[in-house]
């Protein structure tokens, strides 16, 4: 039986988000057009497909998990085969694309080639974004900086000087069709046009900036809204903030995966802040009040007389989304005694006896 999440290059406990990520990164690499000289590569590309076909579904994942822990118990169809080794089998590339083409963003449209002269949609960009501890549990801004097609300046996107600048050859398509003869038999090939390579724009009028693209590479910075409360690995997902479309399609989404630092005084338990605060011995022993630093600024902490270290003090909402915050004190004994001070605590422990 075929190890799909070996295939997919993911752990057996990957989420979904990352076995999307990680086909769409593998099945771009392999797709036939990129690799017209690799006789494999369709092969790999279909391999790839049949196992996000099973990881991607919750159903088939959870049997297919179950047949990997009974190494591969016969299922239906041929003789010793599992009902998952079929899929993608017989797909045409045309096929894998109708069905999982939305995992590409615009990288690849319906059919085996690109139709540049068509509008379509910005590719969707991932990215990786630090955040430090409190902007992720109260909530923030971050600037991020990423790579990727951005609308032209020069042209506004539209991959040419205002007016008419269609290619005649394939009157804005970007496609033309041919019916070669093969064994005295006709059949229509649909290729991209090679007067101007497919971008729909003629080469003698298309922006000098973008070739007719209507899109150029830059990296650009976005001020990312992080939500209060956010985790480590949390996805967010912003619509309209990925690569711009082409020739007037709308942009991709921009995916972002949030890597949380860990913070020196806080620790995190769901809604509840842990921390650590420092109590003089004075205070412990008759109460009083001692500063505190919360995640929402510094309050002072009421102390009970006879307090001991390893007592926990709660902070009601102080915490994260109305959560708590869990101060354990440590009482603080001082290095240094004046005679005053060492007369004071030969009385206290005289009494104590």
């Amino acid at each position: 039986m075929k190890d799909y999440y070996e295939i997919l290059g993911v752990r057996s406990s990957a989420t979904p988000a990352e076995i999307k990520k990680a086909y769409r990164i593998r099945a771009l690499r392999y797709h036939p057009d990129r690799n017209p000289k690799d006789p494999t590569a369709e092969a790999r590309f279909k391999e790839l497909a049949g196992a996000y076909g099973v990881l991607s579904d919750a159903g088939k994942r959870h049997e297919y998990d179950e047949a990997r822990e009974n190494r591969g118990a016969p299922g239906r169809g041929r003789p010793g085969a599992t009902p998952f080794e079929a899929d993608g089998d017989g797909m045409s590339v045309e096929d894998i694309l109708r069905r999982f083409g939305g995992v590409f963003g615009g990288d690849f449209g319906e059919g085996t080639h690109r139709n540049r002269g068509a509008a379509r949609a910005g590719r969707d960009s991932e990215v990786e974004m630090a955040v430090d501890f409190k902007t992720a549990a109260i909530g923030g801004k971050v600037s991020v900086s990423l790579p990727g097609a951005v609308t032209c300046g020069t042209c506004d996107g539209r991959g040419a000087a205002a007016g008419d600048a269609r290619c005649a050859e394939c009157r804005g398509t970007g496609r033309v069709t041919a019916q070669p003869r093969e064994d005295g038999q006709f059949f229509t090939v649909t290729r991209p046009c090679p007067h101007c390579l497919g971008t729909g724009v003629d080469p003698a009028r298309a922006c000098p900036v973008c070739r007719g693209a209507g899109t150029v590479e830059r990296k650009r910075t976005l001020k990312i809204g992080v939500p209060e409360g956010s985790e480590d690995g949390a996805l967010l997902r912003l619509a309209g903030l990925g690569e711009a479309g082409a020739a007037g399609g709308p942009p991709g989404d921009l995916m972002v995966h949030l890597r949380v630092a860990p913070d020196p005084v806080f620790r995190r338990e769901g809604r509840d802040i842990h921390a650590e605060v420092e109590v003089p011995m004075a205070v412990a022993a008759l109460g009083g009040k001692t500063p505190v630093l919360t995640l929402h600024g510094r309050v002072n902490l009421v102390i009970p007389p006879g307090t001991s270290s390893g007592l926990k003090l709660k902070l009601r909402g102080r915490g994260i989304l109305g959560g708590d915050h869990i101060a354990r004190v440590m009482v603080t004994v001082p290095a240094k005694l004046t005679p005053r001070q060492q007369a004071l605590m030969a009385e206290l422990q005289a009494a104590g006896d």
